[in-house]
């Protein structure tokens, strides 16, 4: 009897922070759900106090707590109906249950520095029953809690929004305070103190109560739904309130927690010929109130940064640095690792887009640029960043397959995109500054390459943008779309890799001339590449014969015809023994390593397990040079300086190392492998064909051929 009174104390104090407009009562739907959930958080208050990030400056404590780590520790289906059913207010009774167990004197000796009893925000992650597609969110999901993920396409300024103001009757100069629930400006109507009917008020400005407040609009993943493509991508309106602003940028990946709520407009429905009311609805606008936003961005980080120092094997990687992978995919890629040791590369090589035959040498530099190399001096704000992604250039005749190439890439890259060059603009591309159709503000929309980060970019006829080469010049090396429009100057992020493909200016490769003058574009932007692929339509009547076997097995639909066309390509394709490789001591070139004999079981990889590959590697992979690679470059490097001063063109730079050291890197990469050695070095050297256009073509040829390096 004597704790029942000692409750009634304690729930009003915690009832006027978290319900200041409601009477509390203890038989009230949410005073029974807070007495539910008092004493589970009485056995968990060291559970809760580690979980609390105290913010005396905002005025709010936040907590943040994951729902199903909730569900294990204190179960409460009374709760989990209450989310379900009315989740503002199961929240505000989770916040005012946190605040009684956490405020009360047992538990102040969990604070040695003191807290002040402030209101907690409760931020509540991980609701896996509630993620939704954003086309899924119709007028059923409005007042529910609701997930959805998607990448962020547009962000506004951090902004105040009222909460409640103080208004002053002109006539009688009585006060009345008003609250604005969903922060629009509603000022009383009328006056009916000591029997004043006065219209008029003044607001007190001093006495406003605000929060921060931004709006975001974040579109569906390309990749999330197969059947929904060839539509517009949805996108969602998300605003975001307190400490949860700032917590994203333009181009993030995010997963956002949070209520569906209406915004009501008056638009018009009959066109131009409507007049007064009779043309007119009243329509909602459906909007995301988030409670939670997990940034994919900042996990990949953490998982950096604890993983930089790891120089173990795959199979003893700790398990919770894993966590976005499951068991399968992990036993899949330590299983791949270890049955095709020292031959990965071959193997993700013939798994990138089989429909095309051959083309082994400029698959295996795309592959390479899927892996991409370790950026460097990010963190450190002494040192100048260097990126690590690599950018490729395909350039050959048409109808050879490079648009097939792209698109597979896209396909195989964790977060991939892609784009074609005369459906695209400059600020498509990198970014743009737009107005808001309701509140009148600008705001940074992404483009392309923003979308794009920590990805792939794929842009098809690349020759066909001229005029926008100009604008991707600084991204493409920077890493970064730096925005200065309409008092908005901004930088948002581009650490994308660039695979790029265009056509020859007269519509066939000229040989006479060289790459830039093919393709009549700037050294500048060219330079920005760090592979540059020329691909050549030749009569070749063996080759043609099983390119048109080949091409006629894939039309047909035909399981068992595809697969001898391939068996048959196979058992034509020169061999070489391994006697004759070791009673000489000449190697085989790259090229030939690359390609798969009759005698070698082949079956290629699915594209999503090749994208768990590449997600793994680049996630926890991050080699380093070895003494005998970096003398491995060096000496290349020094021989195409050489080369370049008796050759006509632009000499080769110190960007030609950094893109060897990149190429290197990603072999190491996806070898698993957290040194390079100075065979991932000299493979590294032998896709690089940077000086492609430094020369024309018979001296290119020659330098093809010379690239061949010993794995």
């Amino acid at each position: 009897m004597q704790q029942a009174v000692v409750t009634e104390q304690i729930v009003p104090e915690a009832w006027t922070l978290y319900f200041p407009d409601e009477e509390h009562s203890p038989d009230d739907r949410r005073a029974v759900l807070v007495q539910d959930l008092l004493p589970r958080f009485t056995s968990l208050t060291r559970w809760l106090a580690d979980r609390l990030q105290p913010q005396q400056v905002t005025g709010r404590h936040r907590l943040s707590i994951g729902y199903e780590e909730l569900q294990n520790v204190c179960s409460s289906f009374e709760f989990s109906a209450a989310l379900d059913l009315q989740p503002v207010e199961a929240l505000a009774c989770l916040g005012a249950a946190a605040h009684q167990v956490l405020f009360s004197p047992q538990a102040q000796q969990l604070f040695p520095e003191g807290i002040e009893p402030l209101k907690i925000v409760v931020r509540l992650e991980g609701h896996p029953s509630s993620m939704r597609h954003i086309r899924q969110l119709k007028s059923s999901s409005i007042g529910k809690i609701v997930s959805v993920k998607g990448t962020i396409v547009r962000i506004s300024a951090v902004k105040p929004l009222i909460q409640c103001m103080t208004f002053t009757c002109t006539r009688c100069g009585g006060e009345h305070q008003v609250r604005f629930p969903e922060g629009i400006y509603t000022p009383p109507t009328g006056c009916n103190l000591d029997g004043c009917r006065s219209k008029s008020f003044k607001p007190q400005k001093k006495s406003a109560q605000s929060l921060d407040w931004q709006k975001i609009r974040i579109q569906e993943l390309s990749q999330a739904d197969k059947e929904e493509a060839g539509r517009v991508p949805r996108t969602l309106e998300v605003e975001l309130t307190r400490d949860l602003v700032d917590s994203c940028s333009a181009g993030d990946v995010v997963t956002v927690l949070g209520i569906i709520k209406v915004l009501s407009t008056d638009a018009e429905a009959g066109g131009k010929g409507s007049k007064g009311t009779a043309g007119k609805r009243s329509l909602f606008l459906l909007y995301l109130d988030a409670v939670s936003v997990v940034n994919q961005r900042g996990a990949n980080q953490s998982c950096k940064d604890t993983t930089d120092q790891i120089s173990q094997p795959v199979d003893h990687l700790p398990s919770h640095q894993a966590t976005s992978f499951t068991l399968r995919d992990l036993h899949f890629i330590v299983k791949f690792s270890q049955e095709y040791k020292g031959q990965q590369l071959k193997q993700l090589v013939h798994a990138l887009c089989p429909a095309i035959y051959g083309h082994e040498l400029v698959k295996a530099g795309v592959v390479l640029a899927l892996f991409g190399g370790v950026p460097k001096g990010n963190d450190d704000l002494a040192s100048v960043p260097v990126r690590g992604d690599i950018h490729c250039l395909i350039v050959g005749d048409p109808g050879i397959g490079k648009s097939q190439l792209l698109k597979a890439a896209s396909a195989a890259a964790p977060r991939g995109l892609y784009v074609c060059g005369p459906s695209s603009s400059s600020a498509g591309l990198t970014a743009t500054v737009v107005r808001d159709p309701l509140s009148g503000a600008f705001a940074l929309e992404a483009g392309a390459l923003v979308l794009a980060d920590r990805g792939v970019c794929c842009v098809d006829e690349f020759d066909k943008i001229t005029a926008e080469h100009q604008a991707l010049l600084g991204p493409l090396e920077q890493q970064e779309v730096c925005v200065a429009k309409a008092g908005l100057v901004a930088s948002l992020p581009a650490r994308t890799s660039l695979l790029a493909a265009a056509n020859p200016a007269g519509g066939q490769y000229n040989r006479a001339k060289t790459l830039l003058q093919n393709l009549k574009m700037s050294a500048a932007m060219l330079s920005r590449f760090d592979i540059i692929f020329v691909l050549l339509d030749q009569p070749d009547q063996r080759r043609d014969e099983r390119l048109s076997e080949h091409v006629m097995a894939m039309h047909s639909g035909q399981g068992d015809r595809v697969r001898r066309a391939h068996q048959g390509s196979l058992q034509t394709r020169p061999a070489v023994s391994l006697a004759a490789l070791d009673s000489t001591a000449q190697q085989p070139s790259l090229e030939d390593s690359l390609k798969m004999y009759s005698d070698e079981a082949h079956d290629p990889l699915p594209t999503q397990l090749l994208q768990k590959y590449i997600a793994y590697a680049r996630q926890y992979c991050h080699p380093v040079l070895s003494d005998d690679a970096k003398q491995v470059l060096k000496e290349y490097y020094c021989k195409l300086r050489q080369e370049s001063l008796t050759l006509e063109g632009t000499p080769v730079t110190a960007r030609q190392l950094e893109s060897l050291i990149r190429m290197a890197e990603a072999r190491a990469r996806l070898e698993l492998v957290q040194i390079v050695t100075a065979q991932h070095a000299q493979v590294g050297t032998c896709v690089l064909v940077l000086q492609a256009y430094l020369r024309p073509f018979n001296m290119l040829a020659k330098a093809i051929m010379m690239a061949g390096s010993p794995f």
